[in-house]
């Protein structure tokens, strides 16, 4: 592999100070998360406006981002993104050495690049939109359904005992193959309190089994329309029948 060397590393973080030094940025973090991967922390508290003009002022001096396009935040392009972290304290810049520029699919340095992690993310997206379709499909056809209305789930104490007192009449399950196969079409359901073979166990109704999505609304399995993206089941209980 094609290992900076300690005079390109040096060079790049003389270049990063002084573009922050010159947008007036006393407040940052600058480290090497791979060979050829730069992250740049600033504090939210500096404001989104001064944060976005810093990085694209970067992303230019450092030869990664063309000077005629200027980023947003929460963008990104092949060899630089900019976005606001998961805590809402810190703007991150990220971006590769120039030298990675020249990496293409065939080299190992390649994976090291934010292009390579781009197309990795695409290739999952795409692959788990082709799963969710095929599971979509397969209720349609009626190949994945319960081979019963009368159906039954493993629980452990803490869901099995909020049930039986009431407190939950909602059982969720991930949106897989396996668990369409053993909540679809149910009417009812015998909830097992763990895996003995003398368990506690509790029928209910099932009123409704319904799809969710990640912002919980919900679907009929049986109708899914398009555009929606399941990611879970959920058993909507009844009344207690045993």
């Amino acid at each position: 592999m094609r290992i900076l060397a300690d005079e390109e590393v040096i060079s790049i973080r003389d270049k990063m100070e002084t573009v922050l030094a010159r947008n007036g940025i006393e407040q940052w973090r600058g480290d090497m998360l791979n060979p050829y991967l730069f992250e740049l922390k600033i504090p939210t508290s500096l404001g989104e406006k001064k944060a976005i003009k810093t990085f694209n002022d970067l992303f230019h001096s450092m030869g990664v981002l063309s000077g005629a396009v200027q980023l947003q935040m929460s963008e990104g392009r092949d060899y630089c993104a900019c976005y606001m972290d998961e805590d809402g304290e810190t703007y991150i810049a990220m971006f590769n050495h120039p030298k990675a520029m020249k990496f293409n699919g065939g080299d190992e340095e390649y994976q090291f690049t934010l292009k390579a992690a781009h197309e990795r993310q695409e290739a999952e997206a795409i692959a788990e939109e082709k799963e969710m379709l095929e599971l979509v499909d397969g209720i349609k056809t009626g190949r994945l359904k319960s081979k019963s209305d009368d159906g039954y789930l493993v629980l452990k104490a803490e869901f099995y005992n909020a049930i039986e007192g009431g407190k939950k009449k909602i059982e969720y399950r991930d949106f897989t193959e396996y668990n369409l196969k053993r909540t679809i079409g149910l009417k009812t359901i015998r909830f097992n309190l763990g895996y003995a073979k003398d368990a506690k166990r509790m029928r209910w109704e099932v009123k409704k089994v319904v799809l969710l999505d990640s912002e919980d609304n919900e679907c009929d399995p049986f109708n899914v329309p398009e555009g929606f993206w399941p990611i879970t089941i959920a058993l909507h209980l009844g009344k207690k029948i045993g």
